[in-house]
């Protein structure tokens, strides 16, 4: 994949860009909202690997695989920063995220490679839609994906089955567990949507009237 925008190019990972990645994994903003981005500790072999992986990666194959794509400047070529594009693990969608070194937020750049890379997986991909997701207390990330096209869907609460956190055959039990992590920092994470122009998908939002008969 190599889109154009105005102002950027996002592109495949080289191994040129080890040391700009390594300097991204470790910006301030995406420790705190995505530690384990590479994998934590990561050192410049385990960027280096991780780009290999990538560059393997077929447009077909990035749901199921997972790839990022560097953000860079056009004029200079410059790494400032990456789209993430996958499948979380509780969610079984496709999904894309984005980070900026912090020497570049503040100008626009997440918000329009954000808008042009989901533009193109939804028509290149024929998908219905494509979602993203972030943590509550992560208000940039909010802007960025409405500036994106994207639509807030609702917040949620996952729940993992690994950890079994309660008894989820004891409602009680289970409704006592929600409404603890409703107010727990860190326990709740917002859910957008973004949909193909073209999807015959019309009910896609609460509140929507219109009707498309899927389920008569």
């Amino acid at each position: 994949m190599n889109i154009e925008t105005e102002r950027l190019i996002i592109r495949k990972f080289t191994d040129q860009d080890a040391q700009s990645l390594l300097e991204l994994k470790y910006d301030e903003q995406v420790l705190k909202y995505n530690p384990t981005f590479i994998k934590r500790d990561a050192t410049i072999e385990d960027v280096r690997k991780a780009i290999e992986s990538w560059q393997s990666v077929g447009l077909d194959e990035i749901y199921t695989k997972g790839i990022s794509y560097a953000i860079c400047l056009k004029d200079s070529g410059i790494v400032i920063g990456a789209i993430t594009v996958g499948s979380l693990d509780y969610l079984y969608e496709p999904e894309m995220g984005w980070m900026l070194n912090s020497k570049y937020t503040g100008k626009g750049y997440a918000s329009e490679a954000g808008a042009a890379v989901s533009d193109h997986l939804l028509e290149a991909l024929s998908l219905d839609y494509i979602c993203a997701v972030m943590d509550v207390d992560n208000p940039a990330s909010f802007r960025t994906a409405q500036k994106s096209g994207f639509k807030l869907f609702e917040k949620r609460i996952p729940y993992d089955y690994y950890y079994s956190k309660c008894v989820v055959e004891d409602f009680d039990a289970v409704s006592e567990h929600f409404a603890k992590k409703q107010c727990e920092v860190g326990s709740c994470y917002y859910y957008f949507r973004k949909f193909n122009k073209n999807s015959k998908i019309t009910c896609r939002f609460y509140g929507d009237t219109k009707y498309d008969g899927r389920f008569a």
